[in-house]
Parts: C-alpha cells; structure tokens; sequence
C-alpha cells in the first residue's frame, strides 16, 4: 500500500509541475464585481480569442464595451505555431487567468503548453504601449560546463544579432531565431520575438531587457527564458518549438520564478515590476518520472513475493 502511494504521489508531483509553466499576474489596477457589465465584457471578450487570433496569424488585439465597462486585450502565439497549438495555448492560458485573476480589471497569462503565448486584458488601452514589467522569468537547473569566458563572448555576441533582427523583422511577427557554434559538439540556439504592435526602437529596448536580466538573474545557467507583457527570450543548447531545422530536443528541468496571481503590483511604471523568486520545479524530465516509476514498481512487487511465499506455506 505503502508503495502504492509513493507512485500516485509521484504522478500528482508530475502533474503540479507541469502546471507552472503558465504564470498569471493580476494588476491592482482596479476590480470588478460578478455579473457586473464589466465582468460580462471580460468573460465574452476572452473567449473569442483563441479563434480570433489563429485566424489572424498569431497576433490579435481587440475591445469590448464602452466607457468605464471597456475591456481591452491583446494575445500573441510565440514562435509561429500550427493554429492547433495557437488555439490550445490561448484557451488553457485564459482558463489559468479566469482561476488566478478572478476580479481582476487588468491581468496577463504568460502560456506554455504545448507553445509559449501571451494573453493580455486590461480596463486601459495597452495596444502599442510597450512596457517592461511584470517579467516571469525561469532557468535550467543545470550548469555550463563551457568556459565561462569564451561562453559569455559567444552568447552575447548571438544575443546582440537576434535582437537586432527580430526588433527590425519587416514580417507581422516580429521574430527572429539565431545559432551559434559553443563546442564542436554544442550550439547555443535562441528565439525572441516582440508583440507587433510596438516600434522597433521599443522592441529593441524590451528584448534588451530580457537579456540583461537574465544575465542578472541565471548567467552561468544552461539555458532559460524570460517573458514580459510585450516581448519573450528563450535560448538553450538544443533546438525548441519548431523554429529550428534540426528536430526539437527534449524539454529541460527549468526553475521558474513567476509572480503570484495574489502579489498584485501595477505595471504602468516600465521597469518596476515585482521579480522576487518563487522557486519552483517547472518540469520534471520524463526519462527521470520514468526511471522512478519502474524503480517503485520493482520494489512493490520485490516486497510483495515473500508475503506470498509465507501464505503458501
């Protein structure tokens, strides 16, 4: 029994974990009541999104309502996914958002599942208003095992061309993936991309951003991300979602640090965001849930047979 329940808490750890990759923020900003005009906007103004924007290549801004009872919003699929995965990423990122921000006027989901996107609502015109705060940021547990020094040369470098080529991307999506040799047998791959309603002086400045704080944060670290209301950094040493011509490779054991649903800070302010860490496991590798279930299955079944033995004695 014991070890029944070892495995069924092991899956339930499994299950938690893959849940933070979404981060929801809820702005102080204002509330709304239930069933209020604004609260009805919001509601029917959410869930047209998903269509909307798959039908419109991944980006989407939209109003509802008037005056005080306007809802603004704004959603972007990271990485020029198939519609399938656009749709799926949007509707489970504002289910996360309708559950951590319930009264909320002005919110963000940052989505993760199966691709990055960000939902945005607010009782403000934010189309076009490029700002730096909240940021969710998360890193790969694991360690460089390069020389720091000739690393730090190669990453900056490749980190210094992507934003220039995405923040000057003349396409709708302002994006740009770039690859570096580290090793003879490592390569550092990046994706950053801005929402494009922002100019590319502000997408510029916004990626720019992005990669000093990860810098600040996780340097040293064998990958990670870091996402804010208009742009998204990630890179890794193995190719990701799609965008690079070489198959994807597994998904890394990140750390995240994503700010609480309950821990409102306004974000009208750029740069005054609240990034204190809430260190969670964001993912636990498969071939790791794997090893430990068949590990448990073994020792159940080890402890088992004896009993049996004595029974049949």
């Amino acid at each position: 029994m014991g070890t029944i329940i070892s495995v069924s808490l092991l899956f339930h750890i499994l299950i938690v974990s893959i849940s933070l990759i979404s981060a929801e923020k809820c702005y102080d900003t204002g509330n709304f009541r239930p069933n209020s005009t604004y609260a009805n906007n919001r509601d029917l103004l959410l869930s047209s999104l998903a269509s909307n924007v798959t039908a419109n290549g991944g980006f989407y801004n939209t109003t509802t309502g008037q005056y005080n009872d306007t809802v603004y919003a704004l959603v972007l699929c990271i990485s020029d996914p198939s519609a399938e995965d656009c749709a799926s990423c949007v509707n489970s990122a504002i289910q996360e958002l309708i559950v951590a921000c319930p009264s909320q006027k002005e919110a963000i989901s940052w989505g993760g599942d199966p691709v990055p996107c960000i939902v945005r609502y607010a009782n403000r015109p934010i189309l076009g208003t490029m700002e730096l705060s909240p940021t969710d940021y998360g890193y790969n547990t694991g360690y460089l095992k390069s020389n720091l020094t000739d690393f730090d040369h190669i990453w900056t470098s490749l980190m210094t061309a992507t934003v220039a080529r995405a923040s000057m991307n003349s396409s709708r999506l302002k994006m740009a993936a770039g690859v570096a040799k580290l090793t003879s047998s490592e390569k550092i791959y990046v994706l950053m991309q801005c929402t494009p309603d922002i100019s590319q002086s502000d997408c510029s400045n916004c990626l720019q951003n992005t990669v000093t704080e990860f810098r600040r944060c996780c340097f040293g670290r064998q990958g990670g991300y870091v996402q804010k209301p208009n742009c998204f950094l990630r890179w890794d040493l193995y190719p990701f979602y799609q965008v690079f011509s070489e198959s994807p490779g597994p998904p890394p054991d990140f750390i995240t640090s994503s700010p609480s649903p309950t821990n409102t800070t306004s974000t009208i302010n750029e740069g005054k965001g609240n990034n204190s860490p809430r260190n969670l496991v964001a993912i636990i590798v498969p071939p790791i849930i794997f090893f430990a279930f068949v590990v448990l299955a073994c020792t159940f079944f080890y402890f088992r047979k004896p009993k049996q033995d004595v029974e049949r004695k």
